[in-house]
């Protein structure tokens, strides 16, 4: 959003600017300051910004726009209170300029300043009633000082302009928890949940919480698991990224960090660190059932993103590294079922049987497929070789 406005503000800085740089150098120096700020901030590269932007409002200090951008760059700076005091100047100059109100409340959210934080996200609503990002934050701050009355209202106003936010919905169970409205707690905490990342921790949190107080125990304990193992994920997603980050050619670590986004269901985010993790072991001349194990992760990750073609093709690199794992003809069934290759999808179930006869799942897949064409002697009596083999599993 703020690279938008950016991109914006420089197109109208350009402009206005172009004719007169001819008639004052000072001004010709404030403008190239300016222009050197944009391309550092867009290049991350935050503390050139800022100097840049000083130098340039040391030469024409009123400008509100200026102002607003190097609070950004100090708060991307973890610079909060330099930030908060640079946005004030600007408002100073422009009063009700929203965008750098918003940027003060963030501030003074992120400093857990809730008082400081109300009165500007009230005025970026009062002047800009569409503003969703501004009725979010109040209503996150009225969570914050426990003004849960307040925070319904104006997180209700959030939904509707910001309607798939997670977080919002999250917001709003914990506040009708808190009023002891517990039926419309639940149904905010799993729209919280549908609409979140595989990985959102919080709204189990809060529906354990809403369910102790109702009394159902057996459900806020189940709650309460998935909560503490989600927790547990992330804090390995962590690890194993910070140890990505510091030991970049560490292929324990790339796999551990797999493994982690694996476990969250973070299909999309695994596949390049899947990639990452065989160019590794090819560098490294990691065996082939190494190598073959981080191919079929990326076939089960095409397959749970519904994309059964290239997971075929991942599934296929696999067997031909490792021709013996019965795993990995499972999973080539299912990119051929998906695909409407029935003939082929069973000739792989039956290869996964052959290798290993007792693995239920196995059983079950191909009873699927028999099912579907009417084969349904060959279904059944698959289904019943399921239903041994789980049995005799689970005891």
């Amino acid at each position: 959003m703020h690279n938008r406005l950016i991109i914006i503000f420089i197109l109208c800085f350009l402009i206005q600017n172009n004719i007169c740089f001819a008639e004052n150098s000072a001004h010709n120096q404030y403008v190239q300051h300016v222009e050197q700020a944009f391309k550092m901030l867009f290049q991350g590269n935050n503390i050139g910004a800022i100097k840049e932007f000083e130098k340039a409002l040391k030469i024409e200090p009123n400008h509100f726009e200026i102002l607003h951008y190097l609070g950004m760059a100090y708060a991307n700076q973890e610079s909060i209170n330099k930030a908060i005091e640079v946005y004030q100047r600007s408002i100073n100059l422009k009063p009700d300029n929203i965008e750098t109100l918003y940027s003060l409340g963030v501030a003074y959210y992120k400093l857990n300043r809730w008082d400081n934080a109300t009165e500007p996200l009230k005025k970026v609503i009062t002047l800009d009633p569409e503003h969703g990002r501004g009725f979010e934050l109040l209503g996150k701050v009225y969570v914050k000082l426990r003004k849960y009355k307040d925070a319904i209202p104006t997180l209700t106003k959030a939904i509707k302009l910001k309607p798939f936010s997670a977080g919002i919905y999250n917001e709003l169970g914990t506040s009708y928890l808190n009023v002891r409205e517990f039926q419309k707690a639940i149904d905010n905490f799993n729209f919280a949940i549908q609409y979140g990342p595989p990985n959102y921790a919080d709204p189990h949190h809060g529906l354990g919480t809403t369910y102790l107080r109702l009394g159902d125990r057996e459900k806020s304990r189940k709650e309460m698991q998935i909560y503490q193992q989600m927790q547990k994920q992330y804090a390995e997603y962590e690890r194993y990224t910070r140890l990505t980050r510091n030991e970049p050619e560490n292929l324990d670590g790339w796999t551990g960090l797999a493994q982690a986004l694996m476990s969250q269901r973070q299909y999309n985010e695994v596949i390049p660190v899947l990639q990452k993790c065989i160019r590794l072991a090819m560098q490294q001349k990691k065996p082939a059932k190494a190598v073959s194990g981080y191919h079929h992760g990326i076939s089960q990750a095409f397959i749970q993103l519904n994309y059964p073609r290239p997971a075929q093709e991942y599934a296929l690199k696999a067997i031909n590294l490792q021709p013996t794992i019965p795993v990995y003809y499972n999973t080539l069934g299912s990119s051929y079922a998906m695909q409407g290759n029935v003939r082929n999808a069973i000739g792989a179930f039956r290869k996964a049987i052959e290798l290993d006869s007792d693995q239920p799942l196995f059983h079950l897949n191909i009873s699927k497929l028999y099912q579907s064409i009417g084969q349904q002697n060959l279904a059944q009596e698959h289904y019943k070789t399921y239903e041994y083999h789980l049995e005799k599993q689970n005891k």
